[in-house]
């Protein structure tokens, strides 16, 4: 699968502003994708793709307000992924166009292992949310991390959580892009959020390992884990809970990682806190990610 990269340009930091009253359930920022998926023989279907964009699908499809903060190129595709995104009932007065070129990342699967290339534009992504939004969840998610300077991240972290909204960070690392650059940049935006959402697959990517990533953050985050078909553990103030997935024939669908974040971000909105006492809150949000990650499979 390729994913064309519809955004790029110098990044500026996300703004949150304060609000007596959340116009929205959750803020989406993050990069916004082309998905291109085989369809049958040689031909390839479209459909949006990113980490935020994924995740803001799946938190409309449930009834949320969500808006996505993210970049698009002022194109055709750029265009027409906006207008996409917008027709899915999500609220894109936070994604820019910008004139500039496209990027591209291509993954491919070889006897089970991934391998993402990226040509991209030289400048970062930037993210940009409107002064009038204001939510209880911040989700920066996606392959973001990489593209955008860790600074801008971390200012948006900091003036989301100024407001009380809980910010959630989706690692979502693809080593490629890591390549030459050292994961402990991260540390800086790990401190900033109340909940870190991660793979195995993505600790292994970036040569960490869940303590070093449980020591950057803040004693009252919590830190969430998957690990394919195995179980799902989240680590906190309240202890810890691990629950196994239910059984599917395939663990590693495009998106069933971004449907895990998007549930976990739908069960803080509705409680309005990250839960750091509440080990059933944590239950929960497992099980419905376990849930929402199990039927992308199933329509995969």
């Amino acid at each position: 699968m390729a994913s064309m990269v519809a955004s790029a340009g110098r990044g500026t930091a996300a703004r949150i502003a304060p609000s007596r009253g959340s116009t929205l359930d959750v803020i989406c920022a993050g990069e916004a994708l082309w998905d291109l998926a085989p369809s049958g023989g040689a031909s390839l279907r479209f459909r949006p793709g990113g980490g935020a964009v994924n995740a803001a699908v799946a938190l409309a499809r449930s009834g949320l307000r969500v808006g996505l903060a993210a970049a698009l190129g002022d194109d055709a595709p750029g265009r027409a992924l906006l207008a996409r995104v917008a027709a899915a009932g999500v609220d894109v007065a936070g994604v820019a166009l910008i004139p500039t070129r496209q990027g591209l990342l291509v993954l491919e699967d070889t006897g089970g292992a991934r391998h993402m290339v990226a040509h991209r534009a030289e400048d970062d992504l930037p993210l940009s949310v409107p002064e009038g939004w204001a939510a209880p969840v911040l989700l920066l998610s996606g392959i973001s991390p990489a593209l955008a300077p860790i600074a801008a991240l971390c200012r948006a972290a900091r003036a989301a959580r100024r407001t009380g909204t809980v910010v959630v960070v989706d690692l979502n690392a693809r080593w490629r892009l890591w390549a030459g650059r050292d994961p402990r940049v991260l540390h800086a935006l790990l401190r900033e959020a109340d909940v870190v959402r991660c793979s195995a697959a993505d600790l292994a990517g970036l040569g960490l390992d869940d303590a070093q990533v449980r020591a950057a953050m803040r004693p009252s985050a919590t830190l969430v884990l998957t690990q394919g078909a195995g179980a799902a553990r989240a680590a906190g103030p309240f202890g810890e809970i691990a629950l196994a997935p239910p059984v599917v024939a395939e663990t590693r669908a495009a998106g069933a990682g971004d449907a895990f974040t998007a549930a976990i971000c739908a069960e803080i909105a509705r409680a309005g806190d990250h839960g750091p006492e509440r080990p059933d809150l944590w239950t929960r949000a497992i099980q419905r990610g376990h849930a929402a990650a199990s039927a992308k499979v199933g329509r995969r």
